[in-house]
């Protein structure tokens, strides 16, 4: 599971934000999970940046797992029998 702190003190798990929205002025945007919405300090754009970045990073590690486990198979497995 993946947090991301959205203003001091409180953090909402990555997987769990359905929407984000533009704040009361340019400094703040509001973000929306199944049950709530919450007030972030960050402004919208930095806020999705910061989301996309940790999805991003995510997807890199997933393409390095999977080559990584693809490697191995061509490998094989010698026992040394």
């Amino acid at each position: 599971m993946k947090y991301i702190e959205i203003k001091e003190g409180l953090s909402i798990r990555v997987d769990e934000i359905e929407a984000i929205g533009l704040g009361d002025n340019d400094l703040t945007s509001m973000v929306y999970t199944h049950h709530n919405a919450y007030k972030s300090t960050f402004p919208y754009n930095v806020l999705l940046e910061l989301l996309m970045a940790k999805t991003h990073e995510e997807e890199e590690s997933s393409d390095r797992q999977k080559r990584q486990f693809n490697i191995m198979k061509e490998m094989g497995n010698f026992a040394g029998r």
